[in-house]
C-alpha cells in the first residue's frame, strides 16, 4: 500500500470563526493587498455556510479582517471585463480558464435585504499559482455599491452579518 503524505495545513485565527485549519495550498497572495489594506497580503477563502453562496476572504495577518465575497455571476450573469496587460502580468495569468472572480459584499447589520456588491473593484484570483489582485475597473456601468437584492439575491441567503467593506 503506497504511503500518502499528509497535506500541510495552517491554523488561521479569525475573530469570526475562532481558529480554523485550512490546507496550506489554499493561501491566496495579493501582492498589492486589498484596497485600504496594502500591507496585508495573505488570505484564505472560508465558506460562510454550506448552503450559502457567500465566502469570507480572511486575512492571515489580521484575525479581525475578513471580507464577505461572492461570485458576481450569481447576481449579474452579464458581468464581465478584460484584464489589462499589467494585471495579467501581475497575476501571471496566461490561461483565462484558471481565473476566478469575486466581489466584496457589504451587508448592513440587521438589513441583509440592503446588501450591496462592489462590482467596480473585483478580486481576481489565478487558481494555478494562487496570485490575486483587487483591480479597479474603468467602466462606468459598474458601481461600488450595486444592490444585490434587486438582482434577485434573496436577503435570507446572506444571513445577519455585519458590514465588512
Amino acid at each position: 500500500m503506497p504511503e500518502t503524505t499528509p497535506q500541510a495545513t495552517l491554523r488561521v485565527k479569525s475573530s469570526r470563526f475562532g481558529e480554523v485549519e485550512v490546507p496550506a495550498d489554499r493561501v491566496i497572495t495579493l501582492p498589492q493587498g486589498m484596497i485600504g489594506f496594502p500591507q496585508l497580503r495573505r488570505y484564505v477563502l472560508i465558506r460562510h455556510r454550506e448552503d450559502s453562496p457567500f465566502f469570507w476572504l480572511q486575512s492571515l495577518e489580521a484575525a479581525e479582517l475578513a471580507f464577505v465575497v461572492v461570485n458576481p455571476l450569481l447576481f449579474d450573469t452579464a458581468y464581465k471585463f478584460t484584464l489589462s496587460n499589467s494585471e495579467t502580468k501581475l497575476l501571471n495569468a496566461e490561461d483565462p480558464t484558471h481565473i476566478q472572480v469575486w466581489v466584496v459584499v457589504t451587508i448592513p447589520a440587521g438589513k441583509p435585504d440592503k446588501m450591496t456588491a462592489n462590482l467596480k473593484a473585483p478580486v481576481v484570483i489565478n487558481l494555478q499559482n494562487r496570485q490575486a489582485a483587487q483591480i479597479i475597473l474603468d467602466d462606468a456601468k459598474y458601481s461600488v455599491r450595486q444592490p444585490l437584492a434587486s438582482q434577485g439575491a434573496g436577503g435570507a441567503q446572506g444571513g445577519n452579518q455585519e458590514e465588512t467593506a
